[in-house]
C-alpha cells in the first residue's frame, strides 16, 4: 500500500494492560496486525516527525514530516486517507482534529515580501481540500486546539492569542499578551469543560485563561531549573521553558513538564501542586531518564491515575502516578536504535500512537521511518 509522497509507515494495534495506582502495574502485549505504507519519491531519512494528532475515536491520525507535509490515514484499518502538501514557503506544525473529526487544523508561517505573516488553516482530512485559512496571525504562530465542544479553536500567535468561530472561521476575541523575554507560547489545552484555556510559555509560565472572554484568572511556574548556577551572580540558569499540558478528564488536574524533563501536577481549583517528578538527570542516584522535554508529549490516562509520557533517554513510553508519587518503567519501547520523536494519547478510545525512526549503524540505508498504534486498557 503506497501513501504518496509521505513516509513509510507501520502500523500496530494491540492490547496494553495496566493494573491500578496502587499496585505494581503488569504490562501484556500482543501484535494484533501490521502493515506499511511506502513513500513513492523521497526517502523517509529526509526530516522528522514534527507533529502527531488523532482523531476522538481513534480513526484518523494525522502526522507531520518536517512541517511540510501531512499524511492522514486510520490506523485500525491500515489504510491512508490523503496527504497534505504545503507551499515551498510555507511551515506547517501543530495539528488537531475538531471534536466529530470533520475537519484538521493547522498553524502555518509564511514569508510575505520583506514580512513574515501567521494562518490558521483548516483542512477536510478525507479529502485533503483546504478549506480555509485564517490570515495576518501575529506571527509566529505555534499551535492551535479546538474546545471540547468544536465551536471554538484557540490559536497562539506571538503576541496574541485568539479565539477563532469555528462556523464562521471569524475571529471572535483576542487578547494582547503581556511583552516579556520568552513571553512566546510553546503548546495549550482546554480543560474538558471548554471553560479554561491553558497556554506553556517559553520563560516557564503556565497560564490560565477564561474562555471565551480570555481573561487571566491563574498561573503556575514550572521552575526553578535544577541546572548548577554559575558563582557569577548575573550568570544564572535560565528557566527552564514550559513544553507540554494535559488537562485531567474529569478531576480539575492539571499537568505540565518543562525543557528540563520534569513533571508538575497541579489543582486548578486549589492552585495546589498535587506531585511533582523531577527529571532524574539531576538528580543524586545517577539514573539518566528523563521525562519528555519534547512538546506536545504528555497525556492524562482515561481514569485520570496516570500520566502518560515519554522518556526522551530509553526512547519508551512511561507511566506516571497522580495520586503519589509512583512511576512505572516503560510499558512502550522503540526497537534498538530507534529515536522516539512524538506520541499522541488523546484518541478517547484509550490507544497510544508514537512515532519514530530506526537508523541503521553502519549500513548504507536510510532511517526506517515508523508509526505504531496500541490499546491501553487499564485494570
Amino acid at each position: 500500500m503506497r501513501l504518496k509522497s509521505l513516509i513509510l509507515i507501520a502500523a500496530l494495534v494491540g492490547p496494553l494492560g495496566i493494573a491500578g495506582c496502587n499496585s505494581s502495574p503488569k504490562v501484556v502485549t500482543q501484535k494484533k496486525s501490521e502493515g506499511t505504507l511506502e513513500s513513492i519519491d523521497e526517502s523517509p531519512a529526509s526530516g522528522a516527525f514534527t507533529g502527531l494528532a488523532r482523531s476522538s475515536d481513534g480513526h484518523l491520525l494525522a502526522i507531520v514530516k518536517d512541517n511540510k507535509k501531512i499524511g492522514v490515514l486510520d490506523p485500525l484499518k491500515d489504510t491512508s486517507v490523503h496527504v497534505f502538501e504545503s507551499s515551498d514557503k510555507e511551515w506547517i506544525y501543530s495539528p488537531t482534529f475538531s471534536p466529530d473529526g470533520s475537519v484538521l487544523a493547522t498553524v502555518s508561517n509564511t514569508p510575505k515580501n520583506l514580512e513574515s505573516s501567521g494562518h490558521l488553516l483548516l483542512w477536510d482530512p478525507t479529502t485533503g481540500q483546504r478549506l480555509s485559512s485564517v490570515d495576518n496571525l501575529s506571527w509566529p504562530i505555534c499551535c492551535a486546539s479546538f474546545n471540547p465542544s468544536g465551536t471554538l479553536i484557540a490559536v497562539a500567535g506571538n503576541t496574541t492569542l485568539y479565539l477563532v468561530d469555528a462556523t464562521t472561521r471569524e475571529i471572535v476575541q483576542r487578547v494582547e499578551m503581556e511583552r516579556v523575554v520568552n513571553g512566546v507560547i510553546l503548546s495549550m489545552a482546554f480543560n474538558s469543560s471548554g471553560n479554561t484555556l491553558a497556554t506553556a510559555k517559553r520563560n516557564g509560565k503556565v497560564e490560565l485563561w477564561q474562555v471565551p472572554n480570555l481573561n487571566l484568572v491563574g498561573a503556575f511556574s514550572v521552575g526553578p531549573s535544577l541546572r548548577t548556577a554559575s558563582a557569577d551572580p548575573y550568570d544564572g540558569p535560565a528557566n527552564p521553558q514550559a513544553v507540554s499540558l494535559a488537562f485531567a478528564h474529569n478531576l480539575p488536574f492539571l499537568a505540565a513538564n518543562n525543557s528540563e524533563g520534569s513533571v508538575f501536577v497541579w489543582d486548578v481549583m486549589t492552585s495546589k501542586e498535587i506531585v511533582r517528578y523531577v527529571s532524574k538527570d539531576f538528580s543524586s542516584h545517577g539514573n539518566s531518564s528523563v521525562y519528555a522535554p519534547v512538546a506536545n508529549s504528555l497525556f492524562f490516562a482515561l481514569d485520570d491515575r496516570w500520566l502518560l509520557t515519554i522518556d526522551q533517554k530509553t526512547n519508551g513510553i512511561r507511566m506516571l502516578g497522580i495520586a503519589r508519587r509512583k512511576e512505572t518503567d516503560n510499558v512502550m519501547n522503540v526497537p534498538k536504535h530507534g529515536v522516539l520523536e512524538t506520541m499522541n494519547a488523546s484518541a478517547m478510545d484509550g490507544s497510544v500512537a508514537f512515532a519514530y525512526r530506526i537508523f541503521h549503524p553502519g549500513e548504507p540505508v536510510p532511517p526506517t521511518a515508523k508509526v505504531e498504534v496500541w490499546s491501553l486498557q487499564l485494570r
